[in-house]
């Protein structure tokens, strides 16, 4: 049976501890409170989970959490031992290099593709919710530009079709803007003049694509940026009046309208990255670990 610590910093780390401890895993959190579930304590058994924030863990092993800032120990990786598992979604390099040494296996599940496709799901609905009524009207037959067709851009897409919109793609790439065609989307480069008329417009491109352009007098009634810190607006307009009433920057969607399945989803990413590893172009169980990861769904 695996003990597990989940270092929280949102709800949905709230919602893991109590889809685990209802799976009848031993677990407890740690700078979170999660509803039935015992916080952990250095004087305790230590680990063989350890799940951080989404945030992360710094090189210097601090982590921001619900409850304030905490400090994964050197002590605490040398207690947990080889064959040990310390997960987050982001781990600083001077940490996983002392994991490594110790013989601690490390995933940082941001990074992963798969997370990153099922996190494109809540991001995308969240994002439809925050829109909807907008412009006092639904998303229904109305003109709604997507910046961006990676992951998040093109399930947005594929959302905001399903619900009637006539979904528009504008993106650098060439091959990407064929792709969104191939699915059905007009699709144009972002630097295309004139745009079509558009009554509102989603951002998930990680680059200053959001010019004044985008806030003239005949451009969009709204803005919703999905795209992470610093965002997608060009810096020469935060906080001016060209902006305020029109732009939105909604971080952490899926921590926020749909914690149960952001829970869901960071166990299932880490159960995937954990069933097989590469050898040598071959699949290989991890002998610790054994099928399925040993975190069974």
């Amino acid at each position: 049976m695996h003990n597990i610590v989940v270092a929280g910093g949102d709800t949905r780390d709230a919602w893991l501890c109590r889809m685990l401890l209802g799976r009848g895993y031993d677990v407890r959190t740690w700078g979170i409170a999660a509803k039935g579930v015992e916080p952990f304590r250095m004087s305790q058994a230590p680990p063989n989970v350890l799940i951080g924030p989404m945030t992360g863990i710094a090189d210097d092993g601090r982590m921001q959490t619900a409850e304030g800032e905490i400090m994964l120990t050197e002590e605490l990786l040398s207690r947990m031992g080889a064959g040990s598992l310390l997960a987050a979604g982001l781990i600083g390099d001077r940490i996983v290099t002392r994991c490594r040494a110790i013989g601690i296996r490390t995933i940082q599940y941001r990074l992963l593709s798969t997370f990153m496709w099922l996190n494109a799901v809540p991001t995308a609905e969240g994002a439809i919710e925050a829109a909807i009524g907008r412009s006092g009207r639904t998303l229904f037959a109305r003109p709604i530009g997507v910046i961006g067709f990676g992951r998040v851009g093109s399930v947005l897409t594929d959302r905001l079709s399903r619900y009637g919109a006539h979904a528009v793609v504008f993106e650098r790439s060439a091959e990407k803007q064929a792709m969104a065609r191939a699915f059905g989307h007009p699709a144009f480069p972002l630097d295309v003049n004139p745009r079509p008329p558009l009554d509102g417009v989603f951002n998930t491109a990680p680059a200053p694509v959001l010019d004044a352009s985008w806030f003239g007098e005949d451009a969009p009634g709204w803005v919703i940026d999905l795209a992470s810190i610093p965002g997608g607006l060009a810096p020469e307009l935060r906080n001016t009046a060209l902006v305020r009433q029109r732009y939105q920057q909604i971080l952490s969607i899926p921590g926020k309208v749909a914690p149960v399945r952001a829970a869901e989803i960071v166990w299932e990413t880490l159960s995937l990255a954990l069933e097989e590893e590469w050898e040598d172009g071959k699949t290989v169980r991890n002998s610790y670990w054994g099928g399925n990861g040993g975190l069974p769904l």
